[in-house]
């Protein structure tokens, strides 16, 4: 969660009360970066701790809450004083947070081996009596700080193991399009809200207070940016330059600066000698880029060197393709959303297993067999309150009149869950839905067979909502 440093428990980001505030200019001029912090100067807004409420973000969809992953992390550990949070202001760059994060992570493993429980875990459990070392676990962008602070080799040998889940260590095609300053519509077809301006400053002409233009400040977006060749043009691709950033709507300053951070990451090596990786799957995602007229395309298939690209999926956020690591054999390709690879139950308890040094055989998470997997597929951007639109079932055929996905509302003061029935349309399992508040919402599908369920966030407001 992020704070203004001079006005202590005023949150600017994360939870459901500012999940708004990315269509509201005034909110969103207060996470740009300053002029002094795009300089380096940072402070102005503190990281607080890790989210303990569901939230949002644009194009990447929703983020659920850490407590069931901290909680099972904390039941797996010979003594809680053991375990360190470490929340990071994700608009810097990766290379800064990683730096905090090495400090803070070797402060923390001294501490530790300073106490008495310490010493007592390590009688019981340990057979060569060694002191503890780091268990580093990490969702989405975590990961790339991990990657980052592990090139310090003094640094990777405090390190036992890590858990890295959909984090993308070759960026994703939605951090383009969230710097280009077009409309964008999602698969589905449903024009999602201005990416250029808030929703209250849609039919001003000049207007450019909104996302996009906070997203072109912010080196953590850049840091977002896909390495792999996925900017299709013609019938081949390549791998996006600073000069394409520029081209989408990217300050120079920041592309150049993006371009340089990324040379001593390419094909980086596995993250410790025990690097365990979850890599979601089955969700559609978009894979790759086509620019036409300065405006993002977004495509769902992967490009594959000269012949016909293919649909590889991903975890609706990050591509397959974009979330593995040279070397690192993924521990399971659950179906599953970017969101929840950090909090399903399976996931989660298959996290405590790595950090107790437990039977992982006995504890995978749900990877779906030979059978073909399930996916959902909700809006990219905000919907509209008594506006149809549709979520999407697709993967193995079911049958509509039994299934449905159930809609509940996150993080409101009242409770209001509601069923929508899936329709056969155009070859697709939909169940359309409509909202008749708004406010951040969890649509949930169960698939059949014992299957996890998997879940996608969407946000619904007012198009009307002014400043």
């Amino acid at each position: 969660m992020l704070e203004e440093s001079d006005a202590p428990g005023t949150r600017i980001w994360g939870d459901t009360t500012v999940a708004k505030s990315w269509y509201s200019g005034s909110a969103l001029r207060r996470l740009r970066l300053t002029k002094e912090e795009q300089e380096g100067h940072y402070g102005r807004v503190k990281a607080t701790k890790l989210l303990d409420f569901a939230t949002w973000f644009p194009l990447f969809r929703g983020i659920e809450r850490y407590d069931n992953l901290k909680h099972a992390i904390l039941s797996a550990v010979a003594d809680k004083r053991a375990v360190r949070e470490f929340p990071y202001d994700w608009r810097l760059p990766v290379a800064y947070n990683a730096g905090l994060l090495a400090k803070d992570a070797q402060a923390h493993l001294k501490r530790w081996r300073a106490t008495e429980a310490h010493d007592r875990a390590m009688r019981r459990h340990a057979t060569e009596q060694e002191p503890a070392k780091l268990v580093l676990v990490a969702h989405s962008m975590g990961g790339l700080l991990v990657r980052h602070m592990l090139l310090d080799p003094d640094v990777k040998a405090l390190v036992r193991a890590c858990v890295t889940l959909g984090t993308p260590f070759y960026g994703t095609p939605k951090a383009a399009a969230l710097l280009n300053s077009g409309r964008l519509t999602s698969r589905l077809g449903v024009p999602l809200l201005p990416a250029k301006r808030p929703a209250s400053a849609v039919f001003r002409r000049y207007a450019d207070d909104g996302l996009r233009a906070l997203a072109v400040t912010l080196p953590g977006i850049y840091d977002l940016l896909p390495t792999y060749r996925c900017l299709v043009e013609g019938d081949t691709a390549r791998r996006i330059t600073a000069k394409d950033v520029v081209r989408l709507g990217g300050c120079p300053a920041q592309a150049k600066a993006w371009e340089e951070r990324q040379r001593p990451l390419s094909d980086s090596p596995r993250l410790s000698d025990d690097h365990q990786l979850l890599v979601g799957s089955a969700q559609p995602t978009v894979q790759s880029l086509r620019v036409e007229g300065g405006v993002v395309e977004q495509l769902f298939t992967t490009p594959r060197g000269k012949g016909p690209a293919e649909n590889e999926w991903g975890d609706g956020t990050v591509p397959l393709c974009a979330a593995k690591v040279p070397n690192v054999r993924p521990a399971g390709y659950p179906f599953q959303s970017h969101s929840n690879l950090g909090s399903a139950d399976d996931i989660v308890s298959w996290v405590a297993e790595v950090v107790r040094e437990g039977d992982l055989s006995t504890t995978q998470p749900y990877l779906g067999g030979d059978e073909t997997p399930f996916g959902l597929d909700t809006p990219d951007g905000a919907v509209v309150p008594n506006e149809e639109w549709p979520a999407v079932v697709v993967g193995r055929d079911v049958p509509a009149r039994s299934a449905f996905c159930d809609v509940e509302a996150v993080g409101a003061r009242t409770l209001w869950k509601q069923r929508f029935s899936l329709e056969s349309r155009d070859g697709e399992r939909h169940a359309p839905i409509t909202l008749d508040r708004p406010g951040l919402h969890r649509v949930t599908f169960q698939p059949p067979g014992g299957a996890a369920p998997i879940s996608q966030l969407v946000l619904a407001i007012d198009p009307r909502l002014d400043d």
